[in-house]
This record gives structure tokens, sequence and C-alpha cells, in this order.
């Protein structure tokens, strides 16, 4: 098998399987709580037109398009688990699929490596995972692939020539990945068409295969058309204006003008700080800054159309939406690729350009230098044997070379495995047989080796590869993959235990007793957030109350006959504790945010115990 050929298995196998480690382990949060109540809507009642808006039953949700809750309550309709796994599955999913994608973008602009190391930006920019990313049940994952997938597309229609009947692939995809990104987060594919509509403008060569092909780019916008427009018109039928007064009305025009939350008013440069403080934290900081000057350099140098693409990609978006009001970074995802691509034109710049003049330019002194002592020593004759009729000092130098050669590699190898792991130890029995935290020292042993193997252009490919090698955020990759492994649930297995405590039958004598949930937030009936509502729903009845007088509180949390579980803000807590003075005992508690408390009185104390033996709580 040919290395180019095996590229995307590495990328699978180091990038995007990893992204389904521990992926159930976590609670849902935020806005994944908002669309799994969603999907759940449609399981349960088999509503798949409308999904409703949590923490409501009869709430339409009316902020998106469906396609999302669609796809999520499907897999789990097909044999996808019920549970946080099932409902982040696709995400995880298009995540791997959009750093393929990305792989191919890299690899058409600068080669495999640039490819690999774009992937290898975006895997350890923590917040494209973590925080509302391609590990969560949100709206991000699907998006970001679409437009990964459009630009993909669009460029490998813009470099080929094919026959009418192949040429119609790549319109076809690139209006199926818009499709995807604009039934799951309505505008904010709009971007995609605009960035290719401009390159489709600027380059000549663009212009004309466009003027050729216009008829099938018409029927590929015409079959986007036919995919979206039925839902949207058959939401207008049903609700009319209020429908376009939510979708567009208070989710574009009050988001993009003023905002729905003020915490989401940012200034104008909010994307740039967040941006270049996630690449600081993961160590690509660097690279990707001087990878950015080389790629713009490099495109208006050569006129490199790709280039181009790229660079509109992120600039015309991140623009225009730096001109809104409300930010949030997870709005920016769609255009970190291209970040992650500058940085990856680095590495390709230093493996292909640089590193190639720097080895024949020692392997031509090395071949002088050898001239002047001994006489000329062909080049094959160094790599691949003495030749004929060479006698046994011949051979014996043949040998020593492959020897050296051999040494070179090893001492290479524990130079990369220290850069990588930052030492090397090897031990036996409790005893330690070798060891190294240095990078120097085995770095020019390998070079005083290969040189003295009579390969001294190999020092020039291996400096370059240890200077790639210190480059990338090696760190950052092996801190992404122990955070998978470390995420734990919380609410989930108090949401069952709390059940099973309170199905006893001491505990049902006047009826459930529920949960009673005591909040100060404007919202009553949406308290804290979201995810409170979707795990802890089930505990029934859910009260909430606008006010709570102190002596029902009281009862619910001291009274053995009426003790609840009791969810409450610090703020009413401590007012609560105020207006209870001279009492020494306080209910069992656990912290679920900083100002997010679950009171847990009397028997359903057990719970905390339960909890704190197999997790670690807030």
């Amino acid at each position: 098998m040919k290395i180019g050929r095996a590229w995307p298995a590495v990328i699978l196998a180091l990038f995007c399987l990893p992204l389904f480690i521990g992926l159930g382990k976590a609670d849902l949060f935020g806005d994944e709580a908002i669309y799994s109540w969603g999907a759940d809507y449609i399981l349960t009642t088999g509503g798949w037109l409308i999904p409703r808006a949590s923490p409501f039953p009869d709430r339409p949700f009316l902020e998106k398009p469906p396609l999302k809750f669609w796809v999520v309550a499907a897999g789990i309709k097909a044999g996808l688990p019920h549970d946080e796994l099932g409902l982040r599955f696709w995400d995880a999913l298009c995540g791997g699929v959009a750093f393929l994608y990305v792989f191919g973008i890299g690899r058409r602009l600068g080669g495999a490596a640039c490819g690999a190391t774009a992937v290898l930006i975006l895997f350890v920019h923590r917040p494209l995972l973590f925080d509302h990313g391609l590990r969560s049940n949100n709206m991000e994952a699907p998006l970001v692939l679409s437009y990964c997938g459009g630009v993909f597309h669009y460029l490998r229609w813009a470099s080929q020539d094919d026959t009418v009947r192949r040429r119609w692939l790549h319109p076809v995809a690139v209006a199926l990945y818009f499709t995807l990104g604009f039934m799951t987060k309505f505008v904010a594919a709009l971007f995609l068409p605009l960035v290719l509509g401009l390159a489709s403008l600027l380059v000549p060569s663009y212009r004309t295969r466009l003027v050729r092909d216009w008829r099938i780019w018409l029927g590929a916008k015409l079959m986007a058309l036919v995919l979206i427009v039925p839902w949207f018109v058959y939401c207008t039928v049903v609700f009319g204006r209020e429908f376009w007064n939510v979708i567009v009305g208070a989710h574009v025009y009050t988001r993009f003008t003023s905002s729905l939350d003020p915490a989401h008013v940012h200034p104008w440069n909010h994307y740039f700080v967040q941006l270049i403080d996630a690449l600081r934290r993961s160590g690509a900081l660097w690279m990707v800054a001087a990878g950015s000057v080389l790629l713009v350099a490099e495109t208006i140098r050569r006129r490199r159309a790709d280039g181009l693409v790229v660079l509109m990609w992120f600039a015309v978006p991140i623009a225009l939406i730096s001109l809104g009001t409300s930010k949030l970074y997870h709005y920016a995802y769609p255009f970190l690729p291209p970040v992650a691509l500058a940085g990856g034109f680095l590495v390709s710049y230093l493996w292909e350009t640089v590193r190639p003049p720097i080895e024949r330019a020692l392997a031509y002194a090395a071949s002088a230098f050898g001239r002047a002592r001994h006489g000329s020593v062909s080049g094959d004759a160094r790599r691949h044997g003495h030749g004929p009729g060479a006698g046994p000092a011949e051979a014996g130098h043949h040998v020593l070379r492959r020897l050296c050669l051999t040494l070179a590699a090893l001492a290479l190898f524990v130079t990369v495995w220290t850069l990588v792991n930052g030492s090397l130890v090897i031990r036996a029995g409790g005893t330690t047989l070798f060891q190294n935290r240095q990078l120097l020292r085995p770095g020019l042993v390998a070079a005083v080796l290969t040189v003295l193997g009579g390969w001294p252009e190999g020092v020039a490919r291996m400096g370059t590869l240890l200077l790639i090698l210190g480059m990338l955020p090696v760190p950052a990759y092996r801190g992404t993959l122990k955070q998978f492994a470390e995420e734990t649930h919380l609410l989930r297995p108090l949401r069952d235990c709390i059940v099973r405590v309170a199905e006893r039958p001491e505990l049902q004598t006047a009826g459930p007793r529920g949960m009673y949930v005591d909040s100060d937030a404007p919202d009553y009936e949406s308290p804290f957030n979201h995810q409170y509502s979707y795990y802890f729903r089930v505990v029934n009845p859910w009260k909430r109350p606008r006010t709570t007088p102190p002596a029902l509180l009281a009862r619910y949390v001291f009274d053995p006959a009426e003790q609840r579980p009791v969810l409450i803000s610090e703020k009413r807590y401590q007012d609560f504790l105020r207006s209870m003075p001279g009492r020494e005992s306080t209910p069992n508690l656990a912290v679920l945010e900083s100002d997010v408390l679950l009171l847990l009185p009397g028997p359903y104390s057990i719970c905390l115990t339960e909890i704190a033996a197999t997790q670690r709580l807030p």
C-alpha cells in the first residue's frame, strides 16, 4: 500500500474514531438539553414536523429548522441507545467526516502533511470539541461538516475537466451540504454560497467553468430548494407570521442588532480574542500565525485560487459576524478549518519547499569533500551497496555505513519519543536500563551517525522532521484524549437514585412527593438551565411556584412526612437559612454549579453517598 493511500486511515484512527471515546459519559448541558428534549418529544409522540421547545411539552420549537432533531430521533429509533451516547452519536460522526474533508482540502492545498497537521490543530482546539462543539448534541457539528464538505467539493469541481456526467457530482454535493447546514442552523449556512460565489467571480478559471456548467449549478440549486422549501411552507401555513417573527425576527435580526441575552453582547474583536486564546492554550498559536502569513504571501505570489478560497472562507464570514452585537464563540466554529489549514501549510512548506534544497546542498558538499580526499563514490553505492568488483575493504565500509544508519535511526527514535512524551525510560524488574530527557544529545548523535553512514543529506531530513514535531501541539493531543476519558455523569445518576428512593412505599403514603424547584430566575418555569428540566422532570410532580414561603420550604426539607428533593439557587438557599435562626441542622446537598444546589433531605441523602462512591462532585 502506498503511503498516500494510507493517510486517510491514519486520520481516521488518530482523530475521527477518538471522537467517540467517552461520548456518553458526560451529562447533557445547556442547549444540548434543549435539542435532546425536542428529539425525545418526537420519539414519545411521533410529532416529527414540529419538535417542542424545552421545557414546555406544548410550545413549538421554531428557532431553527428541525433536521437535527429528525436525524437524532431517527438514529435512536433505528437502534442507537436512548441516552447521551445515542443523542451525541451523529455529532461525533459529522465531526469525523469533517476532519476527513479538512485533510482532503489540506492535501490539495499543500500535501498530506498540511492536511494531517490541520486536523491535529482542530482536534486540540478545546472549545471546538468540548464547548458546544463536535461531541455534543448541538447544531455545530453538522454545520462544520456542511462547510468542509461544500468547500472540498467546490475545489474538486473547479480543478477538474471531466465528462458532463461526472461534473454533476460535485455541484450536487455542494448543494446537499448547503441543505444540511441550512436545515440544521438556518442562515448560519448562507456564508457557504457567499464565499463560493465570490470565488467564482474573482478567479478567472472558476468563472470560465461556471459559465460552462451554469446549467449544472442551476439544477443543484433547484434541488436544494426542493429539499428546503416544503418545511418553511408548512410552518407558514400552520403558524403564519408568528413563525417568521421567531425564526427571523428574534433569532436572526434581534441577535444581530441587539441580543436575546445581554451576556452574549461582546466587542467587535471577540472572535479574534477567543481564537488567539484557544490557539495559545493548545500550543498552536505561533505555527498558525506564521502559516497564515506564509499562505497569504504564497496565494498572492503564485495567484493560487485554492489559497484564495481558503482565506475567504475565514475572512469574509468572520468580518461579517463581527459586525453583529451578539457573539458566541461557537458561531465561529465553521470558519476555524481555514485557520488550521494555515498552520498545516507552514508544515508542508518546511517539508516540501525548505527541506529539499538543504538536502541537495549537503549532498553536494559531502560529494565534493569526498572527491577532494578519497575520490568519487557514487550515490548509488552509498545507498544500495558496493559496486561490482569491490574488494573486502569496500564491503567492510558498506557494512559500517549500514550500522551507522541503523544506530542513527535508533537515536532519532529516542529523540522523537522524548519530544512527544517528555522522556524515554526503559525499566526491567525495577531497574532502569535506559533513560533520556534531553533532545539535543540524541539529536546530535543521530546527525553524526547519519553523516558517517554516507547520507549527509539525511541530516536535513531529520532536522526538518524534528523541527516540525517540535512545533506540533502533541502534548495538547494527549491532553484531549485524557479529557475524553475523564468526563463523568452527575445529573443522570442523581436522577435515577432519586426516582428509586421515591418509589419506596413509606414515601408514597400521600402520593408521589416529586421535586420542589425554588429559583429566583425571572422565567420560573425554566429554572437555572435546561439540563435540570431534562433530567429531573421525570421526578413528578415537578413543582415550580412563583414564590416560596420559608415555612413551606422548611417542611419539604425538615419534616419527615413531607421531605423531598429541592432544586434551589445558592442565593435563595442562603436567604432560607437566614430565615431559620437557631436551627443547627442543615440538609445534605450536592453543588451542581456555583449557584445551583440540590438539597437531598432525609432518605434522599443516600443518593449523595452513592454518587460520591463513583463520581467526583463539583
